[in-house]
């Protein structure tokens, strides 16, 4: 840029020189025509003067130029490379004898500039004589190694651009800047003292005003380093930045920078590279010490604010190849992963202490295609880690992107109480998103880890779980359609809430049930509880349920339809006659109840498995009359909802062989009955 404002100098100083030189009563014709021969053999460009040429000697040399243009590279796009309505300059004619310029005023209005790169590498404002290419001679302005011209002096009073516009293609990068509205005010005493440029312009639609203060111009015009203030403002973005700058050879800086973004999707979008439709990329604010050149950026004491977290620590960003590359080393306080993985924003309702309705899991579409848009390596530590309703604690991870596949490794979890360790994988390079997990966790509060994972508030307790699943889908529910994995989970010390197992056996022998409260108000609690498990397209298949509890074993074995949010299960709750707990005999002697549960998790139905009971009757009536004398007799009183009725000498009512009864308590013989199949009681006692 300091080279065309050298050249827009070289031609004031042109026509000012050719002022002095011609009688101010010559034809305007007459010099205009000579202006332009002498642009022609200097530029080798057509200047064009559409209007008047107003010159005035005393007491400055005054230029007017009226609708002006000078011709492009003949490989450019466009015409011109430059045109304007107006062009107005006055200059101290003194200093020109020395080879200063001091401009007192100058002024461009309505001008339109066209900047091109060819694919070369070759500028259009690089400029050549007429029919020859330039060779360098001792008056040549000198330069330094970076092809930035030199100028002994120069003095910039009222400066302006009025209603400007200015484009830049670059033939070689693909780069395509435009600009309208260019109003600028500039201040130059001399190259040795402060410039200083106030402005706005309209880019994308977006108007964006511009402060900068240069302490060292001359430095800029000869390719050296100098101190700068810059202030950019828009409604997408606001940055400042204060410490050093290096224009050519690769554009360098060294300073303190701020940034506040009010969305980086937004900012993005105006920038000419929109991302996917989606969550997150929101708000993001940066603030540290900065320094960079070529597209390597780097951030050190950084404080960062992005999503509504915040981060402190080191940052480097590589902008220079196909994705820009971010690498950092951080502490964040929380990371709410919900915001680039959920689909709708809202909780799913999944197995609710109160049963009801069913939500189920959300068709929106997950797409997780914004993962592509750069590449990361990251160190965090966090106090907090959010991934849909489950809280993890003070954690530490290590986050690698790499074309469109995240993945995490979470090496210290603090998870409810518990500890453990995981890895996560998000792949988004596809247009079906994958997701695998695996993770190792002990001593974790059942209670909330289940609460915030699915809603299930039925079970107390610590609990170990090891598991790894992958997934693929479009959505929520493709994803947990496709689930597949498997994994070990144990609950020790614990209680199933509000379910009282004893209870729930004694309610089903009168017929089937639904809803949790069936098993009445009271818990269970129970020493130990687990399985192992697998998963296989959303069904999870569990052949080793075992607890054990004071009075009660279970056994038993089933399937959860994960997408579907229904139970199929069979358990053998065994009315054990001991209190016996962890480490108990899991045959201990007991009635044995087989039941069916079935149906939707959050009200599932309870009945008696009469299948498997019909398979040997005679054990289980044998069973309950064991259980009727002696020391069972109590236990099936508090298990059954009352003691059995006995033959007790000396009853009033006693029954009689053909049903009926004698007030003396004596019984009268009948013509003999076939005897009850047990199968038969044993559907009379279960309501079969």
């Amino acid at each position: 840029m300091s080279r065309l404002i050298a050249i827009i100098v070289g031609i004031v100083v042109l026509l000012a020189a050719i002022v002095v030189a011609v009688p101010m009563f010559v034809p305007a014709s007459v010099y205009k025509q000579r202006i332009v021969s002498l642009v022609k053999a200097q530029t080798g460009r057509d200047l064009t003067i559409g209007g008047n040429v107003g010159l005035s000697f005393f007491p400055r040399l005054a230029v007017k130029v009226e609708n002006v243009s000078i011709s492009n590279a003949p490989w450019a796009k466009d015409r011109d490379m430059a045109s304007m309505r107006e062009m107005r300059a006055a200059l101290k004619i003194i200093p020109l004898f020395k080879g200063d310029v001091q401009i007192d005023s100058f002024m461009l209005v309505d001008p339109v500039i066209h900047l091109e790169v060819k694919a070369d590498g070759t500028p259009n404002w690089q400029f050549e004589s007429a029919g020859a290419a330039p060779t360098e001679t001792k008056h040549a302005p000198s330069t330094q190694g970076t092809g930035a011209p030199t100028l002994r002096q120069l003095s910039l009073g009222d400066v302006s651009i009025e209603n400007g516009t200015a484009t830049y293609r670059n033939q070689k990068t693909g780069a395509s800047l435009a600009f309208e509205k260019v109003n600028v005010d500039l201040a130059l005493p001399s190259l040795d003292d402060p410039f200083t440029a106030n402005g706005s312009l309209v880019w994308n639609s977006e108007a964006l005003s511009l402060e900068l203060k240069a302490d060292r111009p001359r430095a800029l015009t000869e390719g050296g380093e100098t101190p700068i203030e810059l202030a950019l403002k828009s409604s997408k973005i606001n940055s400042t930045y204060k410490g050093t700058i290096r224009p050519f050879e690769g554009l360098k800086f060294a300073g303190n920078v701020t940034l506040d973004v009010a969305s980086v999707r937004d900012l993005a979008a105006w920038l000419g590279n929109p991302m996917p439709a989606g969550k997150g990329f929101g708000p993001l604010s940066i603030e540290g010490k900065a320094s960079g050149g070529n597209g390597v950026y780097n951030f050190s004491d950084a404080k960062i604010g992005f999503d509504g977290m915040n981060a402190t620590g080191t940052l480097a960003v590589n902008a220079s190849g196909k994705r820009p590359f971010v690498k950092g080393l951080l502490t964040v306080d929380r990371i709410d992963a919900n915001t680039y993985l959920a689909s709708d924003g809202t909780a799913q309702s999944g197995g609710g202490s109160n049963g009801g309705g069913d939500a189920g899991w959300s068709n929106e579409p997950i797409d997780l295609s914004g993962l592509r848009a750069a590449d990361a390596d990251f160190t965090f530590s966090t106090h907090e880690l959010l991934i849909k309703q489950i809280k993890i604690g003070e954690s530490a991870l290590a986050l690698r992107l790499n074309n469109g596949v995240m993945n995490v490794d979470l090496t210290k979890l603090a998870l409810y109480d518990g500890a453990g360790n995981g890895k996560l994988t998000l792949d988004g390079s596809q247009r079906v998103a994958q997701m695998a997990a695996s993770f190792s966790i002990s001593g974790v509060s059942a209670n909330g880890l289940l609460t915030d994972a699915a809603d299930f508030k039925r079970l107390e307790g610590k609990t170990a779980l090891n598991f790894a699943v992958q997934t693929t889908g479009q959505s929520q529910r493709q994803m947990v359609g496709n689930l597949g994995g498997k994994g070990e989970v144990k609950f020790t010390n614990g209680a199933i809430k509000g379910v009282n197992i004893a209870q729930l056996a004694r309610n089903v022998g009168q017929g089937a049930l639904t809803g949790w409260d069936s098993g009445g108000s009271q818990d269970t609690d129970f020493s130990e509880l687990g399985g192992t498990f697998t998963i296989d397209k959303g069904i999870l298949t569990n052949n080793d349920l075992k607890m054990l509890s004071p009075l009660v074993r279970v056994a038993g074995n089933g399937t959860v339809d994960l997408l579907n949010r229904t139970l199929n299960y069979h358990v053998n709750p065994k009315l054990a006659a001991t209190l016996e707990g962890q480490g108990g005999a899991s045959d201990a002697k007991g009635l044995e109840i087989p039941l069916i549960i079935e149906g939707p998790w959050t009200a599932p139905k309870f009945r008696p498995d009469l299948e498997a009971m019909l398979k040997n009757p005679e054990a289980t009536i044998d069973q309950v009359k064991s259980l009727k004398g002696g020391g069972g007799k109590e236990l099936l009183k508090g298990l059954l909802g009352g003691g059995a009725k006995t033959d007790t000498p000396g009853a009033t009512g006693a029954t009689t062989g053909t049903g009926t009864t004698t007030g003396t308590g004596s019984t009268t013989d009948s013509a003999p009955q076939e005897a009850p199949k047990p199968a038969d009681q044993l559907k009379k006692l279960f309501g079969g």
